[in-house]
């Protein structure tokens, strides 16, 4: 960066407020997912309904975020870690609006195949793991505001727990399929469900990757390791 004060102070406090705008939209992302699952699991369709609008609030963060970061860029030209720190959040912004589509896509779900013939357990494990992609993907974020390898470390070990449920629900639905048509039908909603969850999990993971982007200059990559945070 340049080393006029006056410059150095007003790139910081730019920098600042994209750390703070993309921490708001990561938490409108994982509550929207919560939403959406617990709407999906109630079969509550305002509630439904509600997630799928607040989806618009996220759409609408990441247009604003984005092109905060290209004015950014263009405005201080920052450099070195500076730089990877901008694409970074550009980047991961991307991340969490997809994840709220995954939440959009549980949301319509809930409306168009309500959760019926579901058992206490099964329900649990939905809802159980919707609060662990949830919080994972909160994680991330804070991974990369606070560019904490460790934080970042998390995200990957808690994102083999995540796949564990999504394949977990893709046995049972298979059990389901010779129990009976209603039987499969649950079944496979709960699948399409789960796997929504999971693919939240990934795009938590890709944000989480980006920690190593910023910090080393490593591209993120699809067969990252945990080992490489060591």
């Amino acid at each position: 960066m340049a080393s006029n004060p006056h410059l150095l102070k007003s790139f910081e406090t730019a920098l600042e407020v994209l750390r703070q705008s993309f921490k708001r939209m990561g938490t409108m992302t994982a509550e929207n997912c919560t939403l959406a699952t617990s709407a999906y699991l109630a079969s509550d369709e305002p509630r439904a309904l509600e997630a799928i609008t607040r989806d618009l609030d996220i759409d609408t963060a990441f247009e604003e975020l984005r092109a905060d970061c290209f004015d950014v860029l263009l405005k201080f030209q920052p450099v070195a870690r500076d730089l990877r720190l901008v694409m970074g959040i550009e980047h991961a912004v991307g991340n969490l609006e997809r994840a709220g589509d995954h939440a959009k896509t549980i949301a319509r779900h809930g409306i168009a195949k309500p959760a019926r013939q579901m058992a206490p357990a099964e329900a649990g494990q939905i809802a159980d793991m919707a609060a662990l992609v949830a919080r994972t993907l909160e994680l991330s974020v804070t991974a990369l505001v606070d560019d904490s390898t460790e934080a970042a470390k998390q995200v990957l070990v808690t994102d083999e727990r995540i796949d564990a449920y999504r394949d977990a629900v893709f046995d049972a639905a298979m059990v389901a399929l010779g129990q009976g048509r209603a039987q499969a039908q649950a079944s496979v909603g709960r699948l399409f469900v789960a796997t929504a969850l999971e693919r939240i999990g990934d795009h938590a993971t890709n944000i989480a990757e980006e920690v190593l982007f910023v910090s080393r200059g490593i591209p993120p990559g699809a067969t990252r390791t945990g080992s490489d945070f060591g």
